[in-house]
């Protein structure tokens, strides 16, 4: 209330402030979080919801009927029986006759190599139209259906093929001429699509695809299992005994884990394949091709990982814990069973479920070692990019897949971190225990045959890089001309690699940081769940998923970037989002929110206060984590290889095409692959010096990881 100044014995109500939702919106927007909150959660449905929800529809649709013509350079037609589904063609002297039901609805004749003509049967009006995306719209009595063609040879090794526009002219009441791309393969599906769930149905009753999952889950569980039995006995033998090197040795471990992912595959192919140097040289009748070859290598890629988060789980442990156990009466092995591994079990736990789900999405070591090994990845790439046109029902099908099991996987290692209680009170790590000499020596000579093994991909691709092709087999004789041929052919793909890699680290680090800020600091709790379940759920989706949800949502109007360097930063991005959210949280949360309210206090603005007290605070961090994204981002294959067309070819590509086409040029792939390696260590090296505190045993480094 205040007095009114013209009669002072009559009080009058203050002015109410509006409470109207216009006003009220217009303050929200006042307030830079809340408006970059928006923001970046549209961005992030924009770019994880909405292509994985396009997935799931698209393994709903179901055409009430579809069939396939293929087309030859000399005009003749052929129907593609596997591809046919409620229509039948008939072959009636030179033309193919479609029916359904067994009624004959239309016949196809050709005219030459690039035309054939439609002819309603019965002298039915027939209608025909060009669509907005190229295709053509057919209708007549009895069918109602669209046209796309699909060119043979399409290669993902080569420039996107682009086809002569489908045309059509009209002949006459019942008839329409269709001109095509010489020898391209025609797709005629009906317009009208419903939803159901008979592609699952498909899907889990034929043997092919039901075979690609079991081999998928036993890669993955087998693998996992050898990785896992050996990562944690090197382990807990490194957190528990002191010995000479093991800081190096850890050093290695952990450059061994951001090899490329299909580095494994390559060297082990070279060394061990029908053709390999020691297949040949020791005259081994044995091949590394096939079920057995792809568990070997992935064991070996999925080992580091593995390693080192266990390592850093039992350097963490209580020793007291350890001590009481002793004087209770346990002796070691009663200890180590009932009390060290079930203390370090969020470590060891949360190590094999990565690796396995490192096996379970991996894409280029079952192509590198055994293309014709049915696995979920490589099954929904090639469904995919069949050459008699993409299937996409099967393909988003089988991606669903993945994300269940993927899914089921998280949900089975939370569950049961979250049924006990690992945390204790006292601070006091493990003590380092001097073994005697013997076991000493046994120790170092376990760890270094690990190690030796791990590196045998690394060094056969270097030694090879220096050494002839011809043909696809390697002879001892030393030139440089590998590099040579890798620099006039494949420089480009150097630039672009490190475009790709730099300009999808930035937007890690922006993106990151602030979404980090926004759930750590938890200004708008609404948006901060919603956003920090969303940046997370790339985190279970395996690459070729992601990459295919990206080709349905960015391949039409209004947003077509297909084929360009822009698709392939945004892939990039959005699979790597949830390790630079992650890194910037756990340095955010050891900055104390006050230190940004006393600025506050003092007249600074909450994007001030953030950028000159908080943001130099993670600075640090954030560097470490962003280089992390970078190599992660460098050594991408399974997202990459669906969404890259020349001249935006990485240098993963490179390596990828010259070790699984035919005529591959292996020199170049060494010299590439060893170019690749100096781009992945160099920056590793000084993130390994600036994070280990102790260059002698190397806890802070595994700690990091």
């Amino acid at each position: 209330m205040r007095i009114n100044k013209q009669n002072t014995g009559v009080l009058v109500p203050n002015p109410v402030r509006s409470t109207s939702p216009w006003s009220a919106l217009r303050r929200s927007l006042k307030d830079p979080w809340l408006v970059i909150s928006i923001l970046i959660t549209l961005l992030a449905v924009i770019l994880i919801i909405i292509p994985q929800y396009r997935i799931f529809v698209s393994s709903t649709e179901q055409a009430k009927g579809k069939f396939c013509v293929k087309t030859s350079v000399d005009g003749a037609l052929e129907t593609v029986h596997d591809a046919n589904k409620g229509f039948t063609a008939i072959d009636d002297t030179g033309r193919l006759v479609i029916k359904r039901d067994n009624t004959p609805l239309f016949a196809l004749q050709s005219l030459d190599e690039r035309t054939l003509a439609l002819h309603a049967i019965g002298g039915e009006k027939t209608e025909a139209e060009i669509l907005d995306d190229g295709k053509v719209h057919l209708w007549g009595k009895g069918f109602d259906v669209a046209l796309s063609q699909e060119v043979l040879g399409r290669s993902i090794f080569q420039a996107a093929v682009k086809p002569a526009p489908l045309q059509v002219v009209k002949l006459g009441t019942n008839e329409v001429a269709i001109t095509y791309h010489t020898g391209a393969f025609l797709n005629f599906f009906e317009i009208e699509h419903t939803h159901g769930l008979s592609n699952y149905r498909e899907f889990f009753t034929n043997n092919r695809y039901v075979s690609a999952i079991k081999n998928s889950l036993v890669v993955a569980m087998s693998s996992s299992l050898l990785a896992g039995i050996l990562a944690i006995s090197l382990a807990y033998l490194f957190a528990r005994y002191h010995f000479p090197g093991k800081g190096a040795m850890v050093a290695l471990i952990t450059m061994a884990s951001v090899s490329p992912p299909f580095l494994g595959g390559y060297a082990w192919r070279m060394l061990l394949g029908s053709q390999g140097i020691l297949t040949r040289a020791l005259s081994l009748d044995f091949t590394i091709v096939g079920l057995h070859g792809v568990i070997w290598v992935i064991t070996w890629l999925i080992f580091p990982l593995i390693f080192l988060l266990t390592y850093d789980s039992f350097t963490a442990i209580d020793n007291s814990l350890i001590e009481s156990s002793m004087s209770l009466g346990a002796n070691k092995s009663t200890t180590l069973f009932k009390v060290i591994i079930p203390l370090a079990m969020p470590g060891i736990v949360t190590g094999i479920y990565l690796g396995m789900m490192t096996a379970f999405s991996d894409f280029g070591t079952p192509c590198v070692i055994s293309l014709n090994l049915n696995v979920l990845p490589v099954m929904v790439y090639q469904q995919y990019m069949n050459e008699v046109g993409s299937n996409f029902p099967i393909a988003s099908t089988g991606s669903v897949i993945m994300i269940l099991i993927s899914s089921a996987m998280l949900m089975a290692q939370r569950t049961y971190l979250a049924t006990k209680a690992y945390a204790s009170i006292s601070a006091r790590t493990l003590d380092l225990m001097e073994p005697p000499r013997r076991q000493k020596i046994l120790i170092m000579g376990f760890a270094a045959l690990l190690i030796f093994v791990g590196f045998i991909p690394h060094l056969t691709v270097t030694l090879t890089s220096f050494f002839q092709w011809r043909s696809g087999v390697v002879s001892p004789l030393f030139t440089l001309e590998n590099y040579v041929r890798m620099v006039r052919s494949e420089l480009n793909s150097i630039y672009v690699s490190f475009f790709l890699g730099f300009t999808t680290t930035l937007l890690n680090v922006v993106f990151g940081v602030a979404i980090a800020y926004i759930v750590v600091r938890t200004r708008y709790p609404v948006i901060s769940e919603l956003l920090n379940t969303i940046v997370m759920i790339p985190y279970i989706i395996p690459g070729t998923v992601l990459a295919i949800g990206f080709i349905m949502i960015f391949n039409q109007p209004p947003i077509l970037i297909t084929g360009t360097w822009l698709i392939l930063v945004l892939a990039y991005f959005a699979r790597k989002l949830p390790y630079s959210v992650k890194t910037a949280e756990a340095v955010l949360y050891q900055i104390h929110p006050d230190l940004e309210e006393a600025a506050k206090s003092l007249g600074a603005k909450p994007t001030r206060s953030f950028f000159d007290i908080t943001f130099k605070l993670v600075i640090g961090g954030v560097i470490s984590g962003a280089t992390l994204s970078f190599l992660q981002v460098m050594t991408e294959i399974s997202s990459t290889i669906i969404l890259y067309r020349p001249p935006w070819k990485p240098m993963t590509a490179v390596i990828f095409e010259n070790t699984t086409r035919a005529g591959s040029d292996f020199g170049v792939a060494s010299a590439m692959t060893v170019v690749l390696m100096l781009c992945l260590y160099t920056p590793l090296y000084f993130i390994t010096k600036r994070t280990r505190m102790d260059s002698k045993e190397g806890n802070s480094l595994a700690a990091y990881y």
